[in-house]
């Protein structure tokens, strides 16, 4: 992990601004490829990295910089298994600007982001936007009603709970609290809830510290079970399910951490 702002810069320009088009003109040859092979040889299902440029942007992203997973349940792999599908709200920690390479990719869903966040990525948040993996909403202008329609539409979507990146807070390694806003929105559109944490994100980018890592390892938990809205007649008692999810899993999480790192072991890159 490098401490050095010109190369963190370097890096951002790189993927947000060259490797963008690069990507849309490789996904449309490789699709064109597969398409080929389909009538030549054995139809088979487009691989979930080519589902649109979005996808492809990520993974090369992904590969370039060595990211690893260490999963608590050993599915060592940017995606979750069987992520297809998998139906509702995920619900992941917010780090640094590390969070938009990995978990649009880990979830193979859109992510509900602010204005800001998208202009801050220019022509790859176009290409998440143009590809349907962007939900963008403008602080304080869209309405949670608003907001709860356009996930409707969706099978599976990702927010950050906490509301803003926690990696240079003073207490960023403890569960801060969530925000009710958008479990409110949860609960009352009946979405099945899934909670995953990861570890380490902030050191692929971060913005705070001038960080950029060539070999980032990540540790991973997810909750064994998705919090249905249903099993809560209140909404106070479906925020409080949500909260002791999050720290049960936020401590499984860093505590994989804590464990693999006194081991001094390394996790096992997606092939």
């Amino acid at each position: 992990m490098l401490s050095l702002w010109p190369v963190l810069i370097m890096d951002v320009l790189l993927w947000v601004l060259v490797m963008p088009p690069i990507v849309v003109v490789a996904w449309f040859v490789m699709r064109l490829g597969v398409c080929v092979c389909d009538l030549v040889f054995v139809m088979k299902p487009v691989p979930i990295f080519l589902d649109t440029p979005w996808e492809l942007l990520q993974s090369w992203y992904l590969i370039f910089h060595g990211v690893k997973v260490v999963d608590a349940d050993g599915a060592n792999t940017w995606r979750l298994p069987d992520v297809r599908n998998i139906e509702g709200c995920l619900l992941t920690n917010h780090r640094s600007w590390g969070d938009f390479v990995i978990d649009p990719a880990m979830a193979f869903a859109p992510v509900v982001a602010r204005t800001a966040a998208v202009a801050a990525t220019m022509l790859a948040g176009v290409v998440g936007l143009t590809c349907g993996k962007v939900v963008m909403i403008n602080r304080g202008k869209t309405s949670r009603q608003q907001l709860k329609e356009r996930c409707a539409t969706l099978k599976r979507y990702m927010f950050y709970p906490e509301g803003t990146r926690r990696a240079g807070h003073a207490d960023a390694d403890e569960p801060g609290a969530l925000k009710v806003g958008g479990l409110k929105n949860i609960y009352e559109s009946g979405h099945a809830t899934h909670i995953i944490i990861s570890v380490n994100k902030e050191r692929i980018w971060n913005e705070k510290k001038g960080w950029v890592s060539c070999s980032t390892t990540l540790y991973r938990a997810r909750h064994p079970r998705p919090i249905a809205p249903s099993d809560h007649a209140t909404l106070e008692s479906f925020v409080a399910a949500v909260e002791a999810a999050w720290k049960v899993t936020w401590q499984r999480a860093y505590g994989l951490r804590d464990a693999h790192e006194r081991k001094g072991g390394g996790g096992r890159e997606m092939v």
